[in-house]
């Protein structure tokens, strides 16, 4: 609950972004989010039957707010799409930040498969919406894992040894026969 808020507050700064094909994406994408989180919050209270159904039922309701959440994937996959094109413009070799625009774009038509059949907007296999369930589950939990320390700087000082070269004088004398 109360998630949604955020994104509201963010709308008015959404207004000030000079390119106004940016600005529609960044508005659509956020206003279509927002309206997701408040149809779902509305769904569940039909659900706990505190609001009449009505002729949408609880889930019915959810899956019109799923509708919204598809929709503000799929804007969000174009805006990624977009910034990666702007930034493989402006450079020859690939950058971090043009992997992480793909990956992120990936992630968002992932979501919109799920999302398209959940709502029932275009139903596909479950077990296809169940492996990209997967993958975008298997996104989340590695932006939030920790970063794997250095193997060097894992080994305890106490346990380090240093190997020193052996001095001149303890080199090995030929032996004599």
């Amino acid at each position: 609950w109360c998630k949604e808020l955020p994104v509201i507050q963010s709308l008015p700064k959404s207004l000030s972004i000079k390119d106004p094909v940016d600005r529609v994406l960044d508005l659509l994408q956020k206003a279509s989010l927002a309206t997701f989180m408040i149809v779902d919050h509305i769904g569940h209270m039909k659900q706990w039957k505190i609001l009449p159904g009505g002729k949408r039922a609880g889930a019915g309701t959810i899956q019109l707010g799923l509708k919204f959440f598809c929709f503000s994937n799929m804007v969000g996959a174009l805006v990624q799409m977009k910034k990666f094109f702007a930034l493989s413009a402006s450079s020859d070799d690939t950058s971090k930040a043009e992997l992480t625009c793909l990956k992120t774009a990936f992630k968002h038509m992932l979501l919109v498969l799920q999302t398209a059949h959940l709502s029932l907007l275009c139903p596909s296999h479950d077990a296809l919406v169940g492996f990209a369930g997967m993958i975008t589950s298997f996104m989340d939990v590695k932006a939030q894992w920790p970063a794997a320390k250095p193997v060097a700087a894992a080994v305890p000082k106490a346990l380090a040894m240093e190997v020193a070269p052996p001095a001149a004088d303890e080199k090995e004398k030929p032996k004599a026969s």
